[in-house]
This record gives C-alpha cells, structure tokens and sequence, in this order.
C-alpha cells in the first residue's frame, strides 16, 4: 500500500476511534461524501476500512437515544441538524449493512418522528430486508407501518413501499397490493411499481391496466415504467408479426410476463425450436436483448447455459435460409459471436438479400469473421464492399459497410473506401472520408483526399460522428470569421490548405505571406485568423510561429480598420463586419496597446464601432496611459449625429475616464 494511502487510512481510523463524537460524525460525513463521488467514477478511498465503519455505526445505534436537541439557531451552519450523529450511522447502514442490523434500524424507525431521520432509517432499512433469507419481523413490521400510514407524507411511505418490494414474501406482497388502492396517486404508482417485473405483471396484470388506465398523465414520473411494464418486451424485429398458432401465441406470452424461471425457459425452448420464422425470431431477439430472457429470468446463468443451442439455431436458420427469421439470428451472431466459419454463411445472406436491415445485421457479423481471421476471406470483402455500389442499398446500409471494411480491414479497405468517395452520395462520401483519415489514409491519399475535401469547401458538409471530413482532411481551423468560404483561386487555396496541415516549417510562413499579401480580402482575413488564434500558428509552432509575420499582420490590420467594410457574401456569420473583426481580433495579440489604430478604425464609419470602443477600453485598462489621438477620436464621435446613442454613451464614459480628474496616470 502506498506510504499517501496508509496515511489517509490511518487518519481517518484515528478518527473512528476517538471517542469525540463531532470527530466521528465527520469522518462518517467524509465517507459518505466520498462513496457518493463513486458516481463520477472515482474509487472510495475509505473502502480498505468499511469493517471498522460498520462496526462504528453499530456501536452508534446501540447506545440508549439522546436527548433531542436544542432548535438550531438561525446564524448557525446548515449541516448542524446533520451533526446527530445517528442519521450518518443509519447512512454506513445503507452501503454496508446486513441482516443482522435489522434490529437496530427499527428501534430506529419505531421512535423516528423527523423526516429526514425516518428517511435515513427506511434507506438502511431497504439494505437490510434485501440481504437477508427471510425478513426480519420486527423491521418488515416498522417499515410496513410506515407505508401504511396515512398521516405521513407520501415520500415517506413511497420509500417504505420501495423497501417492502425488495420481500419476497406472499404478505409483502399481499401489502403492496393493498397500497394500490389508496387514495394518494403518489402511493398508488409507488405501489404499483413494485408490481410491474415480468413475473408479477403476470399475477397483477388486471389490476395494473385498471390503474393505470385510471391515472392522469401527469401521475407521477414512474407511472410511465408501470406503462411499460405492462407492454412488456415484445420482441426487437417481430412487433407487427402475429403468431397464428395458439400454442406459440401462449408461449410468447409467457416468455414476456413468466411464472417462474421453469415456465419461461419452457416457452422460450417452444419458440426457439419451432418451424415458425416469426416465432424463431421472437426467441432469437429475446435471448439477445438486454430486456429479453436476463431481464425475466431471475437466475440469469441459466440464460448462459442456453447460448450454444441458441448460436447453433440462429446458424441453422441462415444455413437453411429460414425468411425472415435471419435478420433475428444474424442479429443474435453479431460480431461478439462470429466464428471464421461464418464467412460463407454471411457472403449468401448477403448475395440474396434485398433488405437494408438484413444487410446492416449481416455486416456486423463480418466484422466478427473478419476479427477471428488470420488472413481476411476474399469472397467476404467482395460481398460487404459490393453492398457500397449495390443500386438496391440504401444510405444506412452503405454507411455501415464503410466502417465494417474500415474497421475489419484498415488499409485493406481502401480500393472500395476510395471508389465511394469518388462515386457514391454526399453523405456515403463524407462517412468514406472520416473511415480514410482513421486508418491513416492521408498519408497513404493525401492527394485523392485532398481533392474530394476541396469540392466540400463553402458548403456544409455531412458530419459523420460530428466531425466535419473537410477539416479532418486539411486540418483544423478554417479560420474564424470566414469559416465556410471557397477561396476560388487555386494558388490561395493551396496556400490555405498549408496553413491548416499540423507541420510547422518555411512553408508555412511562406504560405502566410502569400495570403497576406495576396489582396484577396477573404484571403488576407483567413490568414490573419490563423495568426491570431489558439489553434492556429500557436497550436503548430508555439509563441515563435507568430514572429515572421508580426510586421506584415500590424500593416495589414491597419490598413483594414481604416478601410471599408467586407463584401457580406464573403462570410456566412459576420457579413460586412468580417474583416474589421478579424483585424481588431489579430491587434489585441500583435499590439495591444497601440490606440492609435483604434483612433483610426473609430474615425472609420464602416467600422464596428462597439467592437473598437470595447477593445480601447480594454486596451486603456491594461496600459494605465492615455492617448491623444484616440481623446481626439472620442470627441469627434461623441459629436457624430449618425453614430449609435449606447455607442455613443461608451465613447463619454471612456473620455471622462481619460480627463485629469479621473485618477488615471498620465
């Protein structure tokens, strides 16, 4: 054990054992915190000393009650209610209590006039009915009071009805039937959710649909669970199908609301084996759905012991091309069961079939053949990527194609992932596009890419798993304030497409001044966004990356913010204000305190007047000087009878600012 943890345990075992209750409460108050952070998915790292927690709580519960306390005072901490430290020992009850701690929750429960400690006592409660054999009289007793009393608010009694559900027992039960007729629809659903397992849907089946038939929409939020339950899971590919045989029809209902595990294995072997596609189907889609036979059956190995006959009988359904009984057994197959002698079956299924759903089943289970061959089965990748230029398939089933050959063949798939980019729809491409770049095709295709991504430029493309193929091709960003745009001469669309590649050298400086120097405003704009963001010039070569272009940006963003306003078709989100944001974007990293700048673009009437005024605030904040030139701007502003009135009021907020009086060093 690591000398840190030792010493954290040690620390808090001292605090167990000191004997200084406040002490104690708040390691209790520490552990409960950390077992609730589980839920992040971080360990508790008290658990090494969950016997000596528990046996702290014990010892808590079995001192004589004190006294109740003394109101608290208003000044006083909100947890101070908390610091009885017999609710925290109720809480260790509830994550590590046993049977044998039922005795003390109901002395507990018995006595318990306040909510939240009766809360605490019915969550250990719960802990303890459910571990053991055979309930505890004394605590089902307590616990059943407290559902059945109506003087209590009915939180109260639905946590109590939440602890009897987990009493198997014929008078537990017999009480939460009862509960379903109270007059409190809150306790009614409470109840009836602890009706609602297959088995006791069964059993319950009318007085359930009376129920709920009987409730408002607005019931309660676990009235919808009570709804479904008594749908109950049908099947995945069969819901509109009907069983003409009885027999089977009888079958299926038992496998959906069973008597027991005996029953429901029985009705599941009778389907399974039938000469009923449907029926074959419906067995196939409940042993394979997590809602299915683990769901109903409350020994769930035997569900496990089940797998061979049911792996061997979805086989034999596609061997004897059972229709429409194999989207069910290919879906039962998958990739987490195929075998390499499944190629063959797949490569039928697949020469045959007319269905994209068959056809979506049918590639799942070849990337399993594929995962459990050494060498690939030539007739195999033939058939999953002929589905690609099949007319007859649709997008969906095309789309899987492409990543069942990406991730069973990796570069292997590329002749097929390459035709699709050149040959199939838009949104085929796009999936063809995001399996390349994963397998490493840019190395292997940059150009090939290259020019598909390019044809994608300027309108939105398909994203596959959010990612935009376009930037995964030339990388990322675009830019910022003319994200989208087409740039339509060749020579600068080849130098912005160097600018987004990862690599940092004398090409990517070079391609920096042919786009500043380029006169092309879109250009000089997408390549001033590159010099001022993050994830830009920064992201590739650091801080020095942005060096040999610092004069030609400072020109280029002058001359900007005393010019006109961008043409507006040049950027989808920032029409005419595009380049003048870029410019000002780009002048808070190249010169920060350069006002005179800001004096010009505020003498500009095209210019984004808030945009400036915000940036010489700041600008004036950070450098503590004033600035003539710019004062003179202000005025001038100020008196300008077309400018913005809440412009204008920022412009006199900043000159009373910049007058001797205001305190600000000259």
């Amino acid at each position: 054990m690591p000398d840190g943890e030792t010493t954290i345990l040690g620390e808090f075992s001292a605090r167990l054992h000191s004997g200084d209750m406040d002490v104690v409460t708040d390691a209790l108050r520490d552990y409960q915190q950390a077992q609730a952070d589980t839920r992040w998915g971080v360990d508790n790292p008290y658990r090494p000393l969950d016997n000596e927690v528990l046996f702290v709580a014990r010892d808590i519960l079995d001192r004589p009650p004190a006294p109740a306390p003394a109101p608290a005072a208003d000044d006083e901490d909100e947890d101070e209610d908390r610091a009885d430290p017999v609710p925290w020992a109720l809480t260790m009850l509830w994550h590590l209590g046993e049977d044998e701690d039922a005795e003390r929750i109901a002395a507990v429960l018995e006595r318990a006039t306040d909510p939240g400690l009766r809360e605490d006592a019915l969550s250990a409660a719960s802990t303890a009915l459910a571990d053991g054999e055979e309930p505890n009289p004394r605590l089902l007793a307590a616990v059943s009071a407290v559902a059945l009393d109506e003087t209590l608010d009915a939180r109260d009694r639905e946590r109590a009805i939440s602890a009897l559900g987990d009493v198997d027992t014929p008078e537990a039960e017999a009480l939460i039937v009862g509960l379903t007729e109270s007059a409190d629809i809150s306790v009614q659903v409470s109840a009836a959710l602890q009706l609602s397992s297959p088995r006791k849907v069964r059993a319950h089946r009318a007085r359930l649909r009376r129920l709920v038939d009987s409730w408002p929409p607005d019931a309660s939020p676990w009235a919808g669970h009570v709804r479904d339950a008594l749908t109950g899971f049908h099947s995945t590919y069969w819901k509109d199908a009907n069983l003409d045989d009885p027999d089977l029809r009888a079958a299926h209902d038992e496998l959906m609301f069973p008597l027991n595990d005996e029953t429901c294995l029985e009705a599941f072997a009778t389907l399974l084996r039938s000469d009923d596609p449907v029926a074959i189907g419906i067995a196939l889609d409940h042993y394979e759905s997590w809602e299915g036979l683990r769901k109903t059956l409350d020994d769930g190995d035997l569900a496990e012991a089940r797998l061979p006959e049911v792996l061997e009988r979805a086989r034999e359904v596609l061997r004897r091309r059972i229709s429409p009984a194999e989207v069910s057994a290919l879906n039962m197959i998958a990739a987490q069961h195929a075998e390499a002698s499944d190629a063959a079956l797949v490569v039928d299924v697949l020469s045959r079939t007319d269905s994209d759903t068959v056809r979506h089943e049918a590639l799942w289970v070849a990337l399993g053949v594929f995962g459990k061959s050494e060498t690939p089965d030539a007739g195999l990748v033939e058939a999953a990527g002929g589905v690609l230029f099949d007319p007859s398939a649709g997008r969906h089933a095309k789309e899987t194609a492409v990543r069942i050959l990406a991730d069973g063949l990796g570069a292997a798939a590329d002749e097929f992932l390459l035709r699709a980019l050149r040959e199939e729809e838009p949104k085929v491409q796009a999936h063809a596009a995001f399996y390349l770049v994963r397998t490493g095709a840019l190395d292997r295709h940059r150009p090939v890419l290259e020019a598909a991504a390019d044809a994608w430029e300027g309108r939105s493309a398909h994203r596959p798993w959010g990612e935009d193929p376009a930037e995964m091709i030339f990388g990322k960003p675009h830019s910022v304030h003319w994200a989208g745009h087409r740039l339509p001469d060749p020579d600068l669309r080849q130098a912005h497409r160097r600018l987004r590649r990862r690599e940092m050298d004398d090409s990517y400086h070079q391609a920096m001044r042919t786009l500043l120097n380029s006169g092309d405003e879109a250009a000089v704009g997408i390549a001033l966004d590159h010099w001022w963001d993050a994830d830009g010039a920064v992201a590739r070569g650091g801080e020095a990356a942005r060096e040999p272009a610092r004069d030609l940006v400072l020109t280029r963003v002058g001359e900007i913010l005393r010019g006109p306003a961008s043409r507006p078709e040049l950027s989808r989100e920032y029409g005419p204000t595009a380049n003048h944001l870029t410019a000002l974007s780009a002048l808070k990293v190249a010169a920060p305190d350069d006002l005179t700048i800001l004096a010009d673009a505020l003498d500009n009437p095209d210019a984004p007047h808030l945009n400036v005024l915000l940036d010489a605030s700041e600008a004036l904040q950070t450098t503590g000087r004033t600035q003539p030139r710019l004062a003179q701007a202000l005025e001038r502003f100020v008196q300008n009878a077309d400018a913005d009135d809440g412009d204008q009021a920022l412009a006199r907020q900043l000159l009373e600012e910049l007058s001797p009086g205001s305190g600000r060093s000259r």
